[in-house]
């Protein structure tokens, strides 16, 4: 293997890795949305807050949350936000001064914030390193082939992961729930009481619907990715016959 082919066969790599990363990352920015908030408490079905929020209590105080995920600072800002007594269930020595979020759950909110940015950071690194690759594959016949094989990798590596996941989700969602948060969070830092108004504006539900959101976000963007990049390869072949 000579020097070209060896930089063929990593960028063809790198772009099997980053592929996957961009359709998570872009998946999820969807999921971490307004709209994606406004769909799931307005769809049929949806569990109402048992605590008493409305519909447009959520939609006002779930997008607050979702707002701090991508600000930077910290969380006194959101520290100040109260909700009327009336939809309070904290203690009644604090319901008087009825805080949106406490402390534990704020602290939680800020160590979302961190695997958010890691997760975006990677994303950007990652969509460099396809532009980059893009870009030199331009007016090179053999990078070209390398870019069309490292994006059909990454698209059935996506779809091959996407299916896996599903099938441990559907299989055993408690499980997998539990040890993706023990993978990410600190024990003891993300368990809250069902009265607490992260667990009301976020039950578990809106994870289930998320997490396979996701998933079929992730599927489209590999399927359209394999049926470009399989008439990219029917026309350089017309090309170069």
């Amino acid at each position: 293997m000579n020097n070209t082919d060896r930089i063929g066969y990593a960028l063809r790599w790198l772009i099997t890795l980053a592929l996957p990363c961009l359709l998570v990352a872009a998946s999820v920015r969807f999921m971490l949305s307004h709209e994606f908030l406004r769909l799931e408490y307005q769809r049929p079905g949806f569990p109402a807050d048992p605590y008493g929020f409305s519909i447009q209590d959520r939609i006002e105080y779930g997008a607050l949350a979702i707002d701090f995920l991508f600000q930077s600072g910290d969380s006194s800002a959101l520290a100040t936000q109260r909700i009327p007594r009336q939809v309070c269930w904290q203690p009644a020595a604090a319901a008087a001064d009825c805080r949106l979020f406490n402390s534990n759950e704020l602290r939680h909110l800020e160590d979302v914030r961190q695997i958010i940015t890691i997760i975006f950071a990677l994303a950007v690194i990652c969509g460099i390193v396809v532009a980059a690759v893009a870009f030199a594959a331009w007016s090179r016949p053999g990078l070209q082939l390398e870019l069309q094989r490292g994006l059909r990798a990454g698209a059935r590596f996506t779809l091959t992961a996407i299916v896996t996941l599903a099938v441990v989700a559907v299989a055993a969602w408690d499980s997998a729930f539990d040890r993706f948060h023990e993978l990410f969070f600190a024990a003891g830092t993300w368990r809250f009481p069902y009265s607490d108004s992260l667990i009301r504006l976020y039950p578990e539900q809106l994870f289930v619907d998320a997490a396979f959101a996701i998933g079929g976000l992730c599927a489209f963007g590999a399927a359209v990715t394999l049926m470009l990049t399989s008439r990219w390869q029917r026309r350089n072949q017309r090309l170069y016959k």
